[in-house]
């Protein structure tokens, strides 16, 4: 399968979940996302996508944000680990929300204390996704995002 991952703000492409996803032989395509600095990051993620072609986009936190979006411009499946929906730090640019509704999977702490779990998963109910709260905080521990993955990837 091929995956597209979007890491956090403050985390990099180089990642245990993309090692755990290459490692259960999938083609992962996960690339280092300045968001605070490149102003064009948005359009340039959404033209890599299109290009990759994926079956699935994986973003954790901010990179759930960017996730969440880019599936109104592309049709495809979504797992999102604690998207910085409800609140975020700052705004990074982003196109307006297209027309295209990928399907939704995610996967909120409800320790998290960065992202307000319960406003989370309210926005990512009214959107249709799947939710399931998990005993952790902000960060996804493999323990946690493995069993998850496995779930979701058995659904495709």
């Amino acid at each position: 399968m091929k995956i597209f991952f979007l890491h956090g703000l403050e985390s990099t492409h180089q990642s245990s979940k993309v090692d755990l996803m290459r490692a259960s032989g999938h083609n992962v395509h996960a690339e280092y996302m300045d968001y605070k600095n490149d102003l064009d990051l948005y359009t340039k993620t959404l033209n890599s996508i299109i290009e990759f072609n994926p079956d699935l986009i994986v973003g954790s936190s901010m990179g759930g944000y960017f996730a969440y979006h880019l599936g109104t411009h592309y049709n495809t499946n979504l797992l999102l680990l604690n998207p910085a929906l409800p609140n975020r730090t700052f705004d990074p640019p982003i196109l307006p929300d297209g027309i295209e509704k990928s399907k939704i999977w995610a996967l909120v702490g409800e320790n998290d204390d960065v992202v307000d779990p319960v406003a989370n998963e309210e926005i990512l109910k009214s959107a249709g996704a799947i939710v399931q709260i998990g005993n952790h905080e902000h960060r996804t521990p493999p323990e946690i995002f493995k069993p998850f993955f496995k779930e979701v990837i058995a659904e495709l």
